[in-house]
Parts: C-alpha cells; sequence; structure tokens
C-alpha cells in the first residue's frame, strides 16, 4: 500500500529535493552555510504540527571539551536541525539522519547546469547536494508528510535530524546530534548505490612537512625528500590495506585498494616558501588511534634519518580533519534486518552490508548506537555527475526506489516487535 501512495506522489517527492538543492548550503571547511538550510527544514517539520529544534553543536554542553572536537573548524552559525515524532511506544527511539552540508561548488563555469537550480530533467535531479546528501532529508520530509496525511502511527518514536558540518571530516553535527537526542538506533542516510555500510572505516587527512636545513633558490632539491615521504606513505599503505582486508565487510571493496590516497605532493609555493615541501594524504584504517600515532611517530624518526645526509629534515605532521574511529554495528541488528526484507518487499532489490568510506557512521557507532549503520544512493565519487563532482544529479527512478524502501521499513507491521497502529 505504502509503495502505492509514493508512487502516486513521486513529482511531490522530487520537488521536495529540488527545493532543498536551490538552498545554497556549501561547506568550506572552516566555514558553512547550512543556516538558511535548517530554519527551511525547520519551517516544513512546523508546517507539518511538528516541532523543530534548531541548535549548533556550541549549544551543546562540553563540546569543545569533547575528546572529538575538531577545533579548526568555526560552528557558531552551523546549525543542525531535529524533529522527533512520536510513536506507538515512547520507550524506544530510532534516528532517521542525513547531513544539510555540500561541498563547495568550485568554479560555476565548469558545470553544464545550475548547481543550485535543483532542475528536474532526463529522468535526473541536478544540482550540488543531489546525491551527497539532500535526497535523505528530502525522502524524509515526504515520508513523514505522507504518513501525516494517510494517519499513520510509527511504531515508536521517530527522531529525524538533518545535521551540519559532515564535508571534510567535521562531524560535530553529527556528534551534536547524539549527544542530544540519545537513541536506540540509527540509520545515517548517507551511503551509496543501495548499499548499507555495517562498518565505519578510521583513518584521517594529514599533511606530512619536511625542509631543508640551510636556505635554498631552488626547491627541486626538496623533490628527493618528497620521494623520500612517499615511499615511507606506500609502506604505511600495504600495513592499511593488509588490515582492511583482514575485515570481511572491506575484502570485497574498492576500500583497501584506496587505503592511502595522495591529495597532493609539493615544493615550493609559486617562487616562495622554495625550503618546504609537503605530502597530503588520505588513508583508511582499521588501527586505533594510539597504533596510528606510534607508527607516524617510527615514520618521522625514520625519516629524518634519511634526510639529514640530503640537508633536511622533516618538520611535523599536520591534521586535516578529525580523526575517524573505526567500527562495525552489533551482528545482531534486527532493525537492518527489517531494512534488507523492507528492499525485497518494496523492489525486489537485494541489500547487503558492506563497509563504509570514511563518513560520519563512524561517530553514529561510537556516540549514537552500537547497531548504527548507513543505508543510501550517493552516486560514486569518480562518476560523472557524482559526488563532490560537477553537474551532481541523483536519477528520479532511483531516489523514487529508495523512498520505496525507507517507507516499506517505517510502515511495516511490526518493527522489532512494535505495532504501527491507523488513527481512525
Amino acid at each position: 500500500m505504502i509503495c502505492e501512495k509514493i508512487k502516486a506522489r513521486k513529482q511531490e517527492l522530487f520537488q521536495t529535493l529540488s527545493e532543498l538543492i536551490q538552498i545554497d548550503s556549501q561547506s568550506f571547511g572552516a566555514q558553512g552555510n547550512e543556516k538558511q538550510i535548517a530554519f527551511f527544514i525547520g519551517e516544513k517539520l512546523r508546517e507539518m504540527g511538528y516541532e523543530p529544534d534548531l541548535y549548533t553543536p556550541l549549544d551543546i554542553p562540553g563540546m569543545t571539551e569533547h575528546p572529538d572536537y575538531w577545533p579548526e573548524h568555526d560552528l557558531a552559525e552551523r546549525y543542525n536541525v531535529s524533529a522527533v515524532i512520536p510513536g506507538a511506544d515512547h520507550s524506544r527511539r530510532i534516528m532517521l539522519a542525513a547531513h544539510n552540508d555540500t561541498v563547495a561548488v568550485g568554479d560555476q563555469k565548469n558545470w553544464t547546469v545550475d548547481p543550485f537550480g535543483g532542475e528536474i530533467k532526463d529522468g535526473k535531479i541536478w544540482g550540488r547536494g543531489a546525491c551527497d546528501d539532500k535526497y535523505g532529508i528530502a525522502a524524509v520530509l515526504f515520508l513523514l508528510r505522507l504518513f501525516r496525511d494517510e494517519g499513520l502511527q510509527l511504531p515508536c518514536d521517530l527522531v529525524f535530524t538533518a545535521y551540519c558540518n559532515e564535508e571534510y571530516g567535521g562531524s560535530h553535527g553529527a556528534l551534536a546530534a547524539c549527544l542530544r537526542y540519545p537513541c536506540d538506533d540509527v540509520i545515517n542516510l548517507d551511503c551509496k548505490n543501495f548499499e548499507i555500510w555495517s562498518c565505519a572505516v578510521g583513518g584521517e587527512e594529514l599533511k606530512a612537512h619536511i625542509c631543508t636545513t640551510q636556505p635554498v633558490d631552488d626547491c627541486g632539491i626538496l623533490l628527493e625528500g618528497l620521494a623520500l615521504l612517499k615511499s615511507e606513505f606506500l609502506r604505511f599503505r600495504q600495513r592499511r590495506y593488509d588490515e582492511l582486508m583482514a575485515h570481511p565487510e572491506y575484502a570485497c571493496t574498492a576500500i583497501p585498494d584506496s587505503s592511502v590516497r595522495f591529495l597532493e605532493l609539493r615544493a615550493g609555493n609559486s617562487g616562495t616558501d622554495l625550503n618546504r615541501a609537503h605530502a597530503e594524504v588520505c588513508y583508511y584504517a582499521a588501527a586505533d588511534k594510539p597504533q596510528i600515532d606510534r607508527e607516524f611517530a617510527e615514520m618521522a624518526r625514520r625519516l629524518n634519518t634519511q634526510l639529514t645526509p640530503l640537508g633536511m629534515t622533516f618538520s611535523h605532521f599536520e591534521k586535516r580533519c578529525r580523526f575517524f574511529h573505526f567500527g562495525k554495528s552489533e551482528k545482531e541488528n534486527p532493525l537492518m534486518d527489517k531494512l534488507i526484507a523492507a528492499g525485497k518487499r518494496a523492489s525486489g532489490r537485494e541489500l547487503k552490508p558492506c563497509g563504509s568510506c570514511q563518513s560520519d557512521l563512524s561517530i553514529f557507532l561510537k556516540y549514537g548506537s552500537p547497531r548504527a549503520f548507513s543505508f543510501g544512493i550517493g552516486r560514486d565519487f569518480g562518476a560523472y555527475g557524482g559526488a563532490h563532482q560537477t553537474d551532481e544529479y541523483i536519477e528520479c527512478d532511483r531516489f523514487l526506489e529508495f523512498t520505496m524502501i525507507l517507507g516499506e521499513l517505517l510502515s511495516a507491521n511490526l518493527v522489532d516487535g512494535f505495532v504501527i497502529a491507523k488513527e481512525n
């Protein structure tokens, strides 16, 4: 029944996503534009009769002292919006979450569509955030409106959260939501290709800096140092590959092969800082932070031994984001089982758990619920129109199917033993 009702109102679903795309909510790392979209979502919730809670991560007591607080991001005007939708049983709460920020648009001249147009054409919805991650927000807003119109009551309390500061390794929005709204289960609607992410990869992004011990007028000398840096990170990558391959969630994914990616190798700075160079990398890991810190300390020691005869020295590691914690959902996960069953009922799709790339699932697992997992239809980073790409888009038919699966999950007769009641 619910799938047919979703199909009948699919244009409303598509329009909801289009409206969200038209709001600029770019993140630039240290700053972000999440305020307007948070207030827009809040107004949509208020129109449905729910009481939205708009708050910044700094509104959470003790945020700046929290071990996962990252001080490099300004949070004063970056808002979460949450709403509690009462269900039949108030002793249990499930959170549905999706992030409201996007990566930067970049040079708009490289786009063939308006990145803030939300244009619906050729069976696609176009614009920044279409597949990362505004479709998750749009699907929940649409389903809440549909459930209200149909008089369907959820089996237990549902907390919907559109959280800020996900891009560029911030994670303060997800952390704030976990601390403000403790829940029994969390589904993070930030995933790709109808996957279920049951395991969160660890790691971070950082720069490794080297410099010459004496002033120089030619940065070419530093190329030998960069080659040594690269060799060290290649050995580091092999260790990360081996540990990730030991986990079944990752053995059949592309993550181990991408366990270290070089983002920048640079010497000098257009005629200045000729005695300095760095390698910027993003790495995935299953090891914990103390282990990684020990490996980096040993890496620095070896580099200095090799660099000293060349008139160079290792300077420091510069953290570029917070540390992502490796984590796995509990093996017994009734809500995940219900989602897999909902996929078969709604569209015949086989949903299979696997490991994630770096995402805020690591925060939801550590501070939200040990049964947290992600589900979504984001498009690959390397695909035309994919996440973080120009001409970003989501396919209408896949977006509709995703919403049907989510609606089927929420409207099933039983979810962990709680019965949905229809209001008279």
